[in-house]
């Protein structure tokens, strides 16, 4: 079942790892810079007696990865309460009973083999990829493209040994022993989105598994530079390797479901950060990196309606 599992969320969140060749149009946000302890990076935004703290962060780190979990502790004190990001509503009957109706779509006919199905140049740069991130060319035989393309992100995160529990087991941790409430800045239904990628043709899920080659290839090199700049608030060296996934992009592009999902989304983390600043008493908001900082982003947005913000130095 945590195969499942993992699937569902690969599907419901293709942009949520830090792992994309293609970098995003980074906002230029007018902030005041406020120095402060060496650790993530935050932003301060603030309206009257009203602030919410923004930790960002960048999806996946390196498994073991120190960085300085005493310095958020500080920063939650005094909190009223944390936002942690949106949250789709899937639960494991969802996804039993999703597998029971659709499960067979994810495989190919029998006696199909998906690599026969790629263009030269494509089958050529999957199998150095697949062999780059230590893949099994039987698992990925008689997949679909679009399986394949998840299972070449899952055999990437084994291979660069990343983990997705940080920062967020730290935040729970805290919280819970702080008395702070946590939850999500909203929740939204995916099944029906879920169910929609694999609506899609075979052309277009080859034009998803290229990128998601590529996203691979570029992660091998890149995430963990990312993270370890992310633990001590580099956010220059954070932007140089850091991007959102060209394979979730490729997804949202080709599933309507998905991209009013990702839209919904940010529209709920500038609404949530914005109602939070006209209660008293300090919040504390976790947004991914490229929501937060990109052009039309979070922050952007945030800017338009005229919240003062001080951020780290660039």
């Amino acid at each position: 079942m945590w195969k499942a599992a993992v699937l569902a969320f690969l599907l419901i969140a293709p942009c949520g790892v830090a792992l994309a060749q293609t970098q995003p149009d980074w906002a230029t946000i007018e902030t005041v810079t406020v120095k402060g302890e060496p650790g993530p990076a935050v932003w301060h935004l603030t309206r009257g007696n009203s602030e919410v703290w923004v930790l960002g962060t960048i999806g996946m780190l390196p498994k073991g990865l120190d960085w300085n979990r005493q310095y958020l502790s500080e920063l939650l004190d005094g909190a009223h309460a944390i936002l942690m990001p949106p949250k789709a509503d899937v639960g494991l009957a969802d996804i039993a009973w999703f597998l029971i109706r659709h499960g067979g779509e994810l495989s190919l006919p029998r006696g199909q083999v998906m690599e026969d199905g790629l263009p030269p140049d494509l089958r050529a740069r999957f199998v150095a990829a697949r062999d780059a991130v230590g893949g099994d060319d039987s698992e990925y035989r008689t997949d679909i493209p679009i399986r394949a393309a998840m299972r070449l992100q899952q055999d990437m995160v084994k291979k660069a040994d990343l983990s997705g529990d940080e920062p967020r087991k730290t935040i729970a941790n805290l919280a819970d022993r702080k008395h702070i409430p946590d939850k999500p800045i909203s929740r939204f239904e995916a099944m029906d989105a879920i169910r929609d990628v694999l609506k899609l043709g075979p052309d277009q899920q080859r034009v998803c598994l290229a990128q998601a080659v590529e996203d691979a290839t570029w992660a091998l090199d890149h995430a963990g530079k990312a993270g370890r700049a992310w633990a001590v608030g580099d956010i220059r060296t954070v932007k140089a390797n850091y991007s959102e996934s060209r394979f979730g992009i490729c997804v949202l592009s080709a599933v309507k479901a998905m991209g009013d999902i990702d839209t919904r989304n940010t529209a709920d983390t500038v609404a949530a950060i914005d109602a939070a600043l006209n209660q008293p008493g300090k919040t504390i908001a976790v947004v991914n990196m490229g929501p937060l900082l990109r052009k039309g982003g979070v922050l952007e947005q945030l800017e338009a309606r005229h919240i003062a913000i001080e951020g780290p130095a660039d």
